[in-house]
C-alpha cells in the first residue's frame, strides 16, 4: 500500500485513531483526524496531533476534512452511519480499519488472529504467554489493549503477532490474512451496533476469508454457529472440545487435554490447578494449546509452567473476598447473556448463587440465560439501565428478584440475602455504559463495595 503525499482521513481519535494517525504521518501521508465527541482524553490526544503539525477536528464530523481524500481508516468505534463512512462510500473512497491498514504495512505474516463473543482476551493473552515461554519472539496486540498498528516498528518477519479481534475492527478488513484463525465462539451481542445475528455472523467470517491451505482455521467444536463457518473455510480446519473426542484437534478427558492432530492421541497437559477455572476457561486454555501446537510448540513442560503460572485478567470470574462464607465473584467482562451463561454454567447446581445483573442495553434477549439460572440461581439482583427489561423476562421464572439503583446497594443486598457457602455472583450481561466509563470501571466499583463490607 503506498501512503506517502496520499491524503489520508482517520476516523475516531481515541487509542487507535491515534496510533493510526502518528503511523500514517510517519511514513509521509497527509493525515486529517476527525472526532464527533470531546473529551478530556480526545483533547489531549488533539493537541498531541497539532503539536506533530496533523489537523484535527473534533466535537462533530465535516465533509470539508473528507473533500479529495484518498482513504478512509476508521477506528473500531465509527460505524457505518457515520458522515466520514457515507461520505466515503458515495464517492468511492477506499475505507479500512485499523487493522487492514497495519496488516499491509506488517513485515510478519506469522499472524494468530483470534476472535469471538466471549473468551478472546484471555485466549490472546494465553497464548501470548505460551509463546513467550516458548521462547518464540511474539507480540500481543488488537482489542486487547495495544493496537496492532502501534507495534509494527516492533515487528521483524520473525515476530509471532498474536492479535485480538472484534466484530467492529474486522468490518473494514479487505486483504487480512493471518496465518492462524479461532474463532472462540459466537452468540447473541452488539446488535446496537450491528443490525442483525446475520451481519454479526458475517463480520466474524471476515477471519477466514482470505485464508487458503496453507493456514489453519481453530474452531469450538460445540459451537453451531462455528461449526458451520468452519465448514466453509479454505484453511486446514481444526477444533477444540468439551464433549467430543475429535479427530482434528484436542478435547478433554476429565482435566486432561488430549491431542489428535494426525492419527495420533496423546496427552498433553493437566488443567487441574490452575487459576483459570470454569467452563469458559477450559475453552480459552484449549484454544490456546491447539495453535501452540499447529505452530510447532510441543514441549510439555513449557505448556505446563504457562497454565499454571498463567494469573486470570481482572474482572473475569475474579474471586474478590470471603465474608462470612460468603464469596463474591467480579465478572464485570460479561457483556453478553452468552457470557452470563459461561459464568453460570462455571457454578455448581446447588441453587447457592445470588445474581447480580443489569447495564446498559445492547438489543440482545435474555431469554437463553433462563434454563441456566433454574438449578443455581437462588436470588437475582437487578440493576441499570436494563433493570426493568431484566424484571420482565425474568419475572415467570418463579425466582425471587430485588431491584436496585446502585452498585452499593447491590452488594449490600446480596450480602443480606446470602448465607454461608453462597456465592455472591456479578455477572451483569450488558456493556457498563449506562453508569459506568467501560468494565474495567464497573468492576472497581463493585470490588471497592465488596471491600468496604469487610
Amino acid at each position: 500500500m503506498e501512503i506517502k503525499n496520499k491524503k489520508v482521513v482517520v476516523a475516531g481519535l481515541g487509542k487507535t485513531g491515534l496510533d493510526t494517525a502518528l503511523f500514517l504521518a510517519g511514513r509521509g501521508a497527509d493525515v486529517f483526524v476527525t472526532e464527533s465527541t470531546v473529551s478530556e482524553a480526545v483533547r489531549k490526544n488533539s493537541l498531541l496531533l497539532k503539536d506533530r503539525s496533523i489537523k484535527t477536528e473534533t466535537g462533530g464530523h465535516t465533509e470539508r476534512f473528507l473533500r479529495n481524500a484518498d482513504l478512509v481508516v476508521v477506528s473500531p468505534g465509527i460505524p457505518d452511519e457515520s458522515l466520514p463512512v457515507r461520505y466515503a462510500i458515495e464517492k468511492k473512497i477506499p475505507v479500512i480499519s485499523e487493522i487492514e491498514l497495519a496488516f499491509s504495512f506488517s513485515r510478519s505474516r506469522k499472524i494468530i488472529a483470534i476472535t469471538g463473543t466471549n473468551g478472546k482476551t484471555t485466549t490472546t493473552s494465553l497464548t501470548g504467554a505460551l509463546f513467550s515461554n516458548a521462547s518464540l519472539p511474539c507480540v500481543v496486540c488488537g482489542n486487547i489493549g495495544n493496537t496492532f498498528v502501534g507495534e509494527l516498528d516492533w515487528i521483524s518477519p520473525e515476530t509471532w503477532v498474536i492479535v485480538e479481534l472484534s466484530s467492529f475492527q474486522l468490518e473494514k478488513t479487505l486483504n487480512f490474512r493471518p496465518f492462524v484463525g479461532c474463532l472462540m465462539n459466537i452468540a447473541e451481542d452488539h446488535f446496537d451496533r450491528h443490525s442483525s445475528m446475520k451481519e454479526y455472523v458475517a463480520a466474524k467470517r471476515r477471519l477466514f476469508v482470505n485464508q487458503d491451505e496453507d493456514d489453519f482455521a481453530v474452531f469450538d467444536y460445540d459451537d453451531a454457529y462455528c461449526r458451520e463457518m468452519a465448514g466453509k473455510a479454505k484453511a486446514r480446519r481444526f477444533f477444540f472440545s468439551h464433549m467430543e473426542t475429535l479427530e482434528r484437534g484436542v478435547y478433554l478427558k476429565g482435566k486432561t487435554i488430549i491431542s489428535n492432530l494426525s492419527g495420533t492421541r496423546e496427552e498433553i497437559t493437566e488443567i487441574s490447578g490452575t487459576r483459570l477455572w470454569g467452563k469458559g476457561n477450559e475453552e480459552n486454555i484449549m484454544a490456546s494449546v491447539l495453535m501452540g501446537l499447529l505452530c510447532g510448540i510441543s514441549d510439555k513442560d513449557v505448556m505446563d509452567r504457562t497454565l499454571h503460572d498463567f494469573t486470570p485478567l481482572p474482572h473475569r470470574l475474579e474471586k474478590v473476598a470471603e465474608i462470612k462464607g460468603v464469596v463474591f465473584i467480579n465478572d464485570s467482562k460479561s457483556t453478553n447473556p452468552h457470557s452470563v451463561i459461561n459464568a453460570l454454567e462455571s457454578m455448581e447446581e446447588n441453587g447457592n448463587v445470588i445474581l447480580i445483573m443489569g447495564g446498559k442495553n445492547k438489543g440482545t434477549p435474555f431469554s437463553g440465560v433462563i434454563s441456566h439460572m433454574s438449578k443455581r440461581v437462588k436470588m437475582l439482583i437487578l440493576m441499570g439501565e436494563t433493570k426493568r427489561i431484566l424484571e420482565n423476562e425474568f419475572k415467570d421464572t418463579g425466582i425471587p428478584y430485588r431491584i436496585v439503583d446502585t452498585m452499593a446497594a447491590a452488594v449490600k443486598t446480596g450480602l443480606e440475602n446470602a448465607q454461608a457457602g453462597d456465592i455472591v455472583l456479578f455477572s451483569p450481561g450488558c456493556s457498563s455504559f449506562d453508569m459506568f466509563r467501560d468494565y474495567k470501571d464497573r468492576g472497581n466499583v463493585f470490588k471497592k463495595e465488596v471491600q468496604s463490607l469487610l
